[in-house]
């Protein structure tokens, strides 16, 4: 198992990476915002979750992306966003 995710993990970086989604940043967060990739989002929780993240700070850069398309199981829609 432990083969597979070694194996799997430069793919995700490099599907961050191309994506501009910065992963060096620590003030960069995600949140999953359906059940999966054939479930419409719910973009008004992903924003309750991240002010609930950012605590008293705001967020900013929120942005909204669809599925991949990679058929992965935990493949959905997802929200980026920072704290400010």
């Amino acid at each position: 198992m432990k083969k597979i995710l070694f194996a799997i993990f430069p793919l995700v970086l490099a599907g961050c990476a191309s994506s501009g989604i910065d992963i060096v940043d620590r003030n960069n967060f995600g949140v999953k915002c359906s059940e999966n990739a054939n479930t419409p989002p719910n973009w008004e929780m992903c924003m309750k979750t991240a002010q609930s993240t950012c605590g008293g700070q705001s967020v900013i850069n929120a942005s909204q992306h669809a599925p991949t398309g990679s058929g992965n199981p935990d493949d959905a829609y997802f929200m980026t966003f920072q704290c400010h």
